[in-house]
């Protein structure tokens, strides 16, 4: 996130999938050079097998050229591992392990990031419920976390959903100057004097000291934020440890503040 902050993606699956939802997954099957070539093999090997459920994200073909299916698609297929991989993020700066996973009689097969992998019981066969809200996942209130950071800044909802959706893109999407996409996300307040954003890593994403030492070492103390931005617009979005976005680190935040 570091090397990425200085640009936002804003744009915003295998094939002929047999007997789950094909229809829905052929319109979902996308290929992408751009995604292949972001990506550089650390290493492949094999691993033990284990019975796996995916209901987030996506499974691709080996090296992620092709984006078989969203995993929304095959909520209730059980995965089996037998292989692994780490791959590094040329536009994140770092890495990310993927499984190489099979359906049970061998139709399904690919690629898909073991964060969205979640271990399937042996005393139930029956799916987890996944919550998708907007909060789902975290533990540090985002609304409570702006106003104890910026106790003289006023909350905004729009800003708080800016770096929320920042949070979610799809790491492999175009990418585009930050202003422009602030602009566009932001555009009811236009015309505004100045924007900041501030791109942070908190140690225990469950603890707003800890995130309030992680906006000091930033370079944003608690007399800066109280004094600096008084009276400016601000909202924010954090990782937490449970976070099921590919390729984040829990900890990992972002904060807009606008001046009108």
């Amino acid at each position: 996130m570091k090397k990425m902050i200085q640009a936002l993606a804003v744009l915003v699956a295998g094939a002929g999938v047999l007997g789950v939802s094909s229809v829905t997954a052929s319109a979902n099957s996308q290929y992408s050079a751009k995604r292949s070539k972001s990506v550089r093999l650390v290493w492949r090997k094999s691993m033990k097998r284990h019975a796996m459920r995916a209901t987030k994200g996506a499974r691709y073909s080996r090296h992620l050229a092709i984006r078989y299916s969203n995993n929304d698609v095959t909520p209730t297929v059980t995965w089996y591992t037998d292989a692994h991989e780490k791959l590094y993020k040329k536009n994140k700066g770092h890495n990310a392990i993927y499984y190489h996973v099979k359906s049970a009689d061998g139709t399904l097969q690919g690629w898909i990031w073991r964060g969205y992998l979640k271990k399937v019981s042996k005393k139930t066969t029956t799916p987890k419920v996944v919550d998708t809200s907007a909060d789902s996942g975290k533990t540090v209130n985002d609304i409570a976390m702006t106003r104890y950071l910026f106790p003289n800044s006023i909350y905004d909802a729009k800003l708080r959903d800016a770096a929320n959706n920042f949070l979610a893109i799809d790491e492999f999407s175009a990418v585009t100057d930050m202003r422009d996409d602030m602009s566009r996300q932001v555009a009811f307040y236009t015309p505004f004097k100045t924007m900041k954003y501030i791109d942070f890593q908190s140690k225990d994403p469950n603890s707003l000291k800890s995130i309030d030492a992680a906006l000091t070492a930033a370079g944003y103390d608690a007399k800066t934020r109280s004094t600096t931005y008084s009276g400016w617009y601000v909202g924010g979005s954090l990782v937490s440890l449970d976070s099921s976005y590919e390729g984040i680190e829990p900890g990992e935040g972002i904060i807009y503040l606008i001046q009108k």
